[in-house]
């Protein structure tokens, strides 16, 4: 009986497929088939650039795609996006586990990778997952091209509509925020179909494929009379989403009112406000000019592309249950509880611990990606000199790259080749994960037996 593989070894499996793939995504992109006659030529980094978005399902871009790609260009494109949303290692997993299906089913390793990708119900086999992630990622995406088809089929042909719909549903589930229009969805501010649509399909892929597992057991207890109550990570992940989408809209609506970017129209500033809200935790699709957005409102935007999604979703960023721990972490310090407690549930101490590294590696990584993007950008001009202070910007492109979200203030295709490096790197980081990354580096670390004498440090 072969030994099991280590989590290590699984760790370097999904943080090697992923570059894997992103070195395979800019090849295709910088073929001269990928590329619209008309358009200039993709350059080597701009392909690379592209490909790390897509596959890190980011959606910064450093050219036009719709323009710029040809429908070779741009399928090759959404094939990146559907990989990289999904994970690389779950739609291999499907293909190996179907191939031996027969033989012995989904091996310990399969499942140890399928957690590592998408997390675990203790209720519902790894098979069964798996083959639930594919068909809710298939039904979700169709559903939400439908919508779409109805309304750009009014100005489009039937064949180009059905394509636009079918690549920004993708788009738009997968939290990757890449789309064929040069505004993004600005020409639909005002549009709810397409709007709510959109950030149907956004919060959908936010949530986590284990989430909607969950609730879908759980209605079915319900249709069988049975009490079924929610998890503790689902019920975490739906009230912080909730609760980030609301707080997230009303300080913008109130920030953006009557102003440059939303206007004075009640509605429009409404439906802005929330898609605003909703987009800014990871899915990058736009309906106002970020550029043209107000400095506390870009602050606001920073925050929620920290946080970003929930575990096991398309989505990055820090999570929405490392922002709930954390929450609670404060909550029962000053309450002086002696465990760490969140909707009358304690949450282990190796979970608060792995909050608070992922929290520290966030942001280690945000003051190392802005000092590097002014090193590159800025260089030695004075800062109280130069007429475009970039920090701002620089830093809002850095949260943007590292939590996989897309949105930017306009300088994204203004940036040199060092720029574009530096984002790359961060995107990718976001996308495979701070801690895994480390896992898949460190290597093996032996236990060790003992522990030194305690000493106290003052604090604060």
């Amino acid at each position: 009986m072969a030994a099991p593989v280590s989590e290590y070894t699984l760790s370097r499996l999904v943080v090697v497929s992923f570059a894997g793939t992103i070195l395979i995504g800019a090849l295709l992109l910088f073929l001269p088939i990928a590329q619209a006659p008309e358009a200039a030529p993709v350059s080597w980094v701009d392909a690379l650039f592209t490909s790390t978005s897509a596959v890190c399902v980011t959606g910064l871009a450093v050219f036009d795609v719709g323009t710029t790609l040809s429908l070779p260009g741009q399928v090759a494109l959404l094939g990146l996006i559907q990989v990289g949303g999904l994970g690389f290692l779950t739609l291999s997993t499907f293909v190996v586990s179907r191939l031996h299906a027969r033989k012995k089913g989904m091996s310990l390793e399969q499942r140890h990778l399928l957690e590592i990708s998408h997390g675990a119900v203790e209720t519902v086999s790894p098979a069964l997952l798996l083959r639930a992630i594919l068909l809710f990622t298939l039904i979700t995406e169709l559903v939400g091209a439908l919508f779409l088809f109805a309304r750009f089929s009014e100005s489009h042909s039937p064949g180009w509509a059905w394509w636009l719909s079918v690549f920004h549903a993708i788009s738009a589930f997968c939290n990757a925020g890449f789309g064929l229009f040069p505004d993004s969805l600005m020409a639909f501010r005002s549009d709810p179909l397409v709007s709510v649509t959109v950030m149907f399909l956004i919060v959908l892929g936010g949530l986590g494929f284990i989430v909607v597992a969950d609730l879908t057991l759980r209605a079915r207890g319900l249709l069988r009379h049975r009490r079924a109550p929610l998890s503790l990570h689902a019920r975490l992940v739906l009230i912080t989403t909730a609760l980030l989408i609301v707080l997230g809209a009303v300080p913008i609506a109130l920030l953006e009112w009557g102003g440059q970017a939303m206007g004075g129209e009640t509605g429009t500033v409404i439906l802005e406000s929330l898609f605003l809200s909703v987009t800014s935790r990871t899915a990058g699709f736009n309906t106002v000019d970020t550029g043209l957005l107000t400095g506390p409102t870009l602050f606001l935007v920073i925050l929620l592309m920290a946080i970003g999604g929930s575990p096991g979703s398309t989505a990055g960023g820090m999570k929405t249950t490392t922002a709930a721990v954390c929450y609670a972490l404060l909550s029962s310090k000053a309450r002086n509880r002696p465990r760490v407690e969140c909707l009358k549930r304690s949450i282990p101490d190796d979970t608060v611990n792995k909050a608070i590294l992922v929290v520290t590696g966030y942001i280690l990584a945000i003051v190392l990606g802005v000092l590097l993007l002014q090193l590159t950008e800025a260089g030695q001009r004075p800062f109280n000199r130069t007429g475009d202070n970039l920090f701002l910007a620089h830093l809002f492109e850095v949260v943007s790259a590292l939590g996989t979200v897309g949105l930017s203030t306009g300088i994204t295709p203004k940036l040199g080749t060092g720029g574009k490096l530096v984002l790359i790197v961060l995107m990718y980081v976001g996308r495979v994960g701070p801690l895994l990354l480390a896992t898949a580096f460190v290597g093996r670390v032996s236990k060790v037996r003992y522990t030194y004498a305690e000493e106290n440090v003052n604090i604060g």
